[in-house]
């Protein structure tokens, strides 16, 4: 089984993509979902994205890089938490049927 490539982005890339990382990382376990995430400042996504499976980024983000990404500012501001980390669950989930069947 591979293990799911995900992007980590925040606006300069070390204290609330480290916080969301781990928390990702956390819900991915709890989900039975294999994880390597890697953190980026936002302004690299465009350059980085392809290389990822999906992207979570902890602010408003709307340019299309090929990648799905997903706001999940509630992980570090508990407005719309939970909604956030059912976003992640789903997405972890369908990725990983996608690619290991």
């Amino acid at each position: 089984m591979r293990k799911i490539n995900v992007l980590v982005a925040c606006g300069g890339g070390i204290a609330t993509s480290t916080f969301a990382a781990e928390e990702i990382k956390k819900i991915a376990s709890e989900c039975g979902v294999d994880v390597d995430v890697t953190k980026h400042p936002l302004i690299d996504v465009p350059a980085v994205a392809k290389e990822y499976d999906v992207c979570y980024v902890t602010s408003k983000y709307s340019q299309d890089v090929g990648t799905p990404i997903y706001q999940v500012n509630g992980l570090i501001t508990g407005m719309g938490e939970e909604e956030a980390i059912e976003r992640i669950q789903k997405s972890l989930k369908e990725i990983n049927e996608k690619i290991n069947g």
